[in-house]
Order: C-alpha cells, then sequence, then structure tokens
C-alpha cells in the first residue's frame, strides 16, 4: 500500500500530478467567475480599531467609495500611495473556491468580513511596504464569503497602484490547470531558447566567429530567461518570486546590448562606434540596476520604467544602420534582421501594456522569442555548415603537406630529442647546485657547510668519477677524503696538474682577515678515449656549468666563513678571548633545559678578582687588562673544553659546568685559585704581584632545586666569600639555603 503522508513523496509525485491535471483538464467541468464590474475604490487608508479591524470593512459609506471599470490606477492619484477597492463576489454553488490575481502593485491585503484573509507584503505603522516580486496570488475565500464583500488594501510608491490583468473566482483545481495550461507555450520556447544559447557558448569556443556566436548566446539567454521568468508557472517551480523578477529584469536588460553586439559586427567607421557606445551604456545601467538592488537602495520595479524609455530612444538607433545596409547584406544577416524588427514590435507592445497605453491583454512575447530563436537555430546551422565545408577543404590541404614535411620532421624530431636529453640533465644538475647552495646557506660553521658539500657532491659530478681532497689538521698537504664513480684509482693525493685527463676545481672562501683561504679540492677524471659521450650530456657544457656552479658555491661558503666570523665577534669577548656575557645568557638556559632532559646535575661558578681596582688604581689599565688576559688563560687551562667560560663584566668570570656536582665544582674553582695565585703577571717589565680571586658555587639538583636560581645563588655564595676575607672558594649548601640566610 502506497502512503501519500511522506512530504517527500508528496514532493517527488506533485510534477506527475500537475500534468494529469492538465490533460485531464478539458474532461472535468470547472467553475470560472470574472469579476468584471462593480469595483469600487477609496483613496487612503483605512483606520484600525482596538481589535485591528480597519473600519472601512465595517461601514457602508457609500458616499465616501467611488465606481471604477477595473480595480487599476484609479483617476485623481496626485502621488497618493494607498487605495482601498471592494467589490461583491459572485455568489455560486463553490466546492473550493480561490480568487485568481494575475499582479498586484505592489502589496495588498484582503479582507472579508472585517478578518484579514490574505496578504502579500508587510504593511508598517504608515500604511506602507517594500516591493517584493510581482507574482500572482491565489486567495483562498471563506466559504461564507460567496456574495459578500470582499475589500482589497493597496499600497504601491511604483508607477502602477492596484491590480493588474485578470481577477478571477475559481476552483482550486482549475486554477492549476489555468496556470500551467497558459505557461506551457513560455516553458517550451524558454527551455528552446536557452539551448540555442547553450549552442551558440560552444559553437563561440570553437568556431572563428566567436563574437556573434558570443551575441547570439546572449540574445538567445536573454529571450529564454524572459519568457521563463514572466511565465506564471514559474511559482511552481521556485516559490520565489523576487528571484524571477530578478531573472526576467536581467534577461529584459540585456537585450538592447545583445543586440548591439550581433548588429556592430557587420559595421565599421561611425555605425560601429554607435553599437560599441550603445553596448557600453546599457551594459553600465545593468550593473548600476543590479548594484541598486543588491543594496536595496533601489527597487527592480523603479528600474523599469528608466530602462524603458531609454530603449524606446535606442531602437531607433539600433535598427535605422542595419536598414541602410540592407542592399549589401547577406541572407542571413537579412533573417536576423527581420527576427529583430518582429522581437521588437513585441516587446514595445509588451511596453505599451505595462504603461497603460494599451488595454491589458498577455502579450506573447514568447512568440516574439520563438521566432527569433528559430531565425538563429537556422543561422547558426547554415554558419556550421559553411564553416564545416570550409574545415574539410583545409583537412585536405593540410594533409597534403603534412604528408610532404612528415620526413624532415622526424629527422628534426630525433635532432631535438638529443637537444631535449642534453637540456634535461643541465636542468638537474642546475637544480642540485640550487639545493646544495640552499644546503649551504643554512649552515653557520665552515665544518657543517664541508659536510654537506661532501654529501652533494657525487649527484653532482655524476656521471664523471672523481674525488675529494682536504687538509687535515696536523697536515698542510691535501689527502682524499672521498671518491666515487668507476675511477677508484685516483691517488690519496691530488695528481699533478698536468693530467689533461682530470679536471680540477679549488673549493674555497673568502676569510675577512686572512683572505683567499683553500678548503677543499676536487678532482674529476675525464675519459681520455671519450667513452663517455652516449651518456646525454657534453662535456663542454658540464665543464661550463661546473666552473660557474663552483665559484657559485665559493661565494656562498665565503658568506658562511663571514657569519661564523661575525658570530664569533658576537659572543667573544674582545679582551680575553673567553665568551661573552650575552653568549652566557642565551647558553644558561640551554644548558639548564638539557641537564633536566637528561637528569644531569649542572654547576655553575661566579668568580671575581680580589682588589682589581686598587691595582688599576697603582699600574694603570693597561696592566689590569693584562691581569685579565693571565687570568683567562688559566681558566683555558683548568676547565675543560665542554665547560662554558665566559666574561661576565668588569673582573667577574663565569664557568657552566654540565655533569658536575657540588664538589667537582669546589675542586676545579679551588685549582684555579691555586693557579691563578701562583702565576707571575707581568707588565712593562714589571712584576704586578700576585693576584688573588674568590669564587662562588652553585649546583643543581643539589643543594639548589631550582635551577633558574643557580646564578643568583653562585653570585650570594661570591658575595660570602668576599665577606670571610677573599681569596677562597664558598659553596652554596643545603644548610645555607634552609637557614634563610640572606647571604646565600
Amino acid at each position: 500500500m502506497i502512503s501519500f503522508r511522506s512530504r517527500s513523496t508528496r514532493r517527488a509525485l506533485q510534477p506527475l500530478l500537475l500534468v494529469l491535471l492538465v490533460l485531464l483538464g478539458h474532461a472535468v467541468a470547472a467553475d470560472t467567475a470574472q469579476i468584471p464590474r462593480g469595483w469600487e475604490y477609496r483613496w487612503g487608508d483605512s483606520p484600525f480599531d482596538a481589535n485591528g479591524v480597519p473600519e472601512w470593512t465595517q461601514r457602508p459609506d457609500a458616499d465616501a467609495w467611488q465606481s471604477i471599470d477595473f480595480p487599476s490606477n484609479p483617476p485623481g492619484r496626485a502621488k497618493r500611495e494607498n487605495v482601498w477597492f471592494r467589490v461583491t463576489l459572485p455568489d455560486g454553488a463553490w466546492r473550493d473556491p480561490i480568487l485568481y490575481i494575475f499582479s498586484v502593485d505592489l502589496i495588498v491585503e484582503v479582507y472579508q468580513g472585517g478578518r484579514r484573509i490574505y496578504a502579500y507584503g508587510e504593511f508598517d505603522e504608515q500604511g506602507r511596504g517594500r516591493f517584493i516580486g510581482w507574482p500572482w496570488h491565489k486567495i483562498t475565500l471563506p466559504a461564507e464569503s460567496m456574495g459578500q464583500p470582499l475589500y482589497f488594501r493597496v499600497f504601491s510608491n511604483y508607477q502602477d497602484i492596484g491590480l493588474w490583468g485578470e481577477v478571477k473566482v475559481m476552483e482550486r483545481t482549475e486554477l492549476l490547470r489555468h496556470v500551467i495550461r497558459n505557461s506551457l507555450t513560455e516553458l517550451l520556447i524558454g527551455g528552446l531558447s536557452l539551448i540555442v544559447a547553450l549552442l551558440a557558448l560552444v559553437a563561440a569556443c570553437m568556431l572563428s566567429v566567436r563574437r556573434q556566436s558570443l551575441a547570439i548566446a546572449l540574445l538567445a539567454g536573454s529571450a529564454g530567461g524572459m519568457a521563463i521568468g514572466s511565465c506564471q508557472a514559474r511559482l511552481l517551480i521556485v516559490d520565489h518570486a523576487l528571484f524571477w523578477d530578478y531573472l526576467a529584469a536581467v534577461s529584459y536588460f540585456v537585450t538592447p546590448v545583445a543586440m548591439a553586439m550581433l548588429l556592430g559586427q557587420w559595421f565599421a567607421g561611425g555605425a560601429a562606434r554607435l553599437y560599441r557606445g550603445i553596448q557600453l551604456f546599457f551594459t553600465v545601467y545593468l550593473l548600476l540596476a543590479g548594484a541598486g538592488w543588491a543594496s536595496g537602495w533601489v527597487a527592480v520595479s523603479d528600474t523599469y520604467p528608466v530602462f524603458d524609455a531609454l530603449f524606446l530612444l535606442a531602437l531607433p538607433l539600433l535598427l535605422l544602420p542595419a536598414l541602410g545596409q540592407w542592399s549589401r547584406a547577406t541572407r542571413t544577416q537579412r533573417a536576423v534582421f527581420v527576427a529583430f524588427v518582429m522581437h521588437a514590435l513585441v516587446l514595445l507592445a509588451s511596453m505599451a501594456v505595462a504603461h497603460g497605453l494599451l488595454p491589458w491583454a498577455l502579450i506573447p512575447l514568447s512568440a516574439g522569442a520563438l521566432g527569433f530563436s528559430l531565425v538563429i537555430v537556422v543561422a547558426s546551422l547554415r554558419e556550421y555548415a559553411r564553416t564545416r565545408e570550409a574545415l574539410q577543404a583545409l583537412n585536405r590541404s593540410l594533409e597534403l603537406k603534412v604528408g610532404e614535411r612528415t620526413a624532415a620532421l622526424e629527422a628534426l624530431a630525433e635532432q631535438e630529442r638529443g637537444r631535449v636529453r642534453v637540456l634535461e640533465f643541465e636542468g638537474q644538475k642546475r637544480a642540485l647546485l640550487d639545493e646544495i647552495t640552499i644546503g649551504l646557506q643554512r649552515c653557520d660553521r665552515l665544518e657543517s657547510a664541508l659536510a654537506v658539500l661532501s654529501g652533494s657532491l657525487a649527484r653532482l659530478c655524476e656521471p664523471i668519477a672523481g674525488a675529494l681532497y682536504v687538509r687535515s689538521s696536523q697536515a698542510p698537504e691535501w689527502l682524499r677524503a672521498a671518491a666515487w664513480g668507476a675511477a677508484p684509482d685516483l691517488p690519496h693525493t691530488p695528481p699533478a696538474a698536468g693530467q689533461s685527463s682530470c679536471w680540477t676545481f679549488a673549493i674555497g672562501y673568502e676569510q675577512p682577515r686572512c683572505g683567499r683561504q683553500e678548503l677543499a679540492l676536487l678532482v674529476l677524471a675525464v675519459p681520455a678515449d671519450g667513452s663517455d659521450r652516449h651518456q646525454g650530456y657534453d662535456r663542454t657544457m658540464l665543464h661550463c656549468l661546473l666552473k660557474n656552479g663552483f665559484e657559485r658555491i665559493n661565494l656562498t661558503l665565503s658568506i658562511v666563513a663571514l657569519r661564523e666570523e661575525l658570530a664569533r665577534f658576537s659572543y667573544e669577548d674582545a679582551l680575553t678571548g673567553l665568551k661573552n656575557r650575552r653568549y652566557l645568557d642565551e647558553q644558561l638556559p640551554h644548558e639548564i633545559r638539557l641537564a633536566q632532559r637528561k637528569g644531569e646535575s649542572l654547576g655553575v661558578i661566579i668568580l671575581d678578582l680580589d682588589h682589581f681596582k686598587r691595582l688599576n688604581d697603582a699600574h694603570g689599565h693597561a696592566a689590569g687588562d693584562e691581569a685579565l688576559r693571565t687570568v683567562a688563560e688559566q681558566l683555558r687551562l683548568v676547565f675543560r673544553q665542554t665547560d662554558i667560560v665566559c666574561r661576565y663584566g668588569g673582573e667577574e668570570f663565569v664557568v657552566i659546568l654540565p655533569s658536575a656536582s657540588l664538589e667537582a665544582c669546589r675542586e676545579r674553582a679551588e685549582a684555579l685559585r691555586q693557579a691563578v695565585r701562583a702565576v707571575a703577571i707581568r707588565h712593562d717589565g714589571r712584576e704586578l704581584g700576585p693576584v688573588t680571586l674568590s669564587a662562588g658555587l652553585a649546583a643543581w639538583p643539589d643543594p639548589v632545586t631550582d635551577p633558574a636560581r643557580l646564578l643568583a645563588e653562585a653570585d650570594r655564595a661570591l658575595y660570602l666569600a668576599k665577606q670571610h676575607g677573599r681569596d677562597r672558594v664558598e659553596l652554596c649548601t643545603s644548610a645555607a639555603l634552609e637557614s634563610g640566610d640572606p647571604l646565600c
């Protein structure tokens, strides 16, 4: 059993039911009653009582109402925007009566017996509202309303006010048949026009007459949009009146643009400029109107009167130049021109009805669109046939020429394939050079740069075998560090420069203080018998590429060397050669995190030269500098390479000892104190006397539990050493920390 209660089922069956209604339209009798007379109108807006009932619907006030043939544009408007109409509904035996209205300008409320039974649009407290579209209206009538007066409250700030077109009382099923029956022709013609527009767009992409095809597509699309956007069944497709009004307006406003585009490509000189001007003018009008609709600054209804006036003025300008060229026009152009004229006449008739110059009637816009579409289809087919014949002739000619040139092209193709292989080889090498250069630029030291270079040279020099030679720190001669390819017999030292089969490239850099420095030497063993020539590269090209590439690499290495030197200057104390405070501030947090991650201890020593100001005052600042340099040398000798020794400022030094306990720090500090006391410091041939130092120690995690406090606790221990007489080492102990001693 099939259930029709599901909303999705009803929606799926709705088109089928509508078609059945149309097919049965002539077999089922239905009542329809026109309301041609008996209308009355009254300017203004009715007051409402406390219950919200319009008072004009409760009192006859026969003297205040005036008769009118049809409820549209009553006389004496004088810029008024509100009007009421009333009429007595026809009596009869109705099953499901509704009131059908073709259109209303602009919004309406319908009252029967003081009760509002229908509303389209919203009235504000002043009785005004805004335009929301021109749909047809279906007003459900209560059973007791037949033979009773019906009141219409209307607002319009448009040029027209009131009801428009047909006003009928009919059965609900008859309304659906009426709407569909009156829309089938427009829907079919609109669909045909849109198909023509699509075919014209395809032709514009394939044929040479692109401008003509685009104009045909625009004209057919505008005709289809007007046919579909103005048919009554549009609301059965999408129930959004304003959307369809936008579609119809845009399609209507595009018509002169498309006409000017199509006619303009037939002319040159002044006529062509005229058509381009008309096309530009109406394009700007369409864009401005669309912007006004989108911003709410102007309604769709307000743009029609202005456009109608402009279109009426532009029609003679569009048609007269084409008429003057009638004798020289082709049959296709004449047929299109006649279709234009017929379509323009239909548009003028519709315009006259819209402005009240002709009595209301359903103007067959679809008939003009149909005639135009058929002419365009025929013209397009003829154009396609001619183009196809021309293409076939051209294809035959091309086939002959292609046959003659095939052999020559095959020879050239083989030559080009070889050239492509060479270019691909060159492109790969250049890309690899870019990769190597980027890798070198990321290095901050020359040692890491040399490692990057060593790992990439084999790919860079492939398919030529070679070796890389470097100098060791213990010996000045070159030694082979790496070798690759099919030449394992390359010696462990670079071959003599006279060997013609080898390419040698020096790898070096410019040192800011010492000038040119050689970092490595690359030797490539090029086969003397030319056995490598079949491997898809040109020797001369490869040698030039490598030469330029190593110049680029050397420049990059010079930048790395300069950056390394600058980094050294940035982190090195110029007087002592030790690391400076900036380096300490960056490294101490790093060492703390490293110790925490590894779970190892970390020690810090702060030391200060005793009575350093007295030494400066007695012997001068130069002597003090010599003392600082001597102490720095002792620091290098006493502490490990893994320890970080920094000049903290003035006569203060700081040492960071990774993986060192408090006791290990004390042993190193004591060894330093004794070494400094024992060394003889001389300046200008004079002995300055013994120099002593005081040191404060702290270690994490024992006794300092917060690693961020290491430096501060070591400084407190140094202060304690000063307090206890100097020339000593003091430790920050757990007992001192627990006692809350301010000195530790």
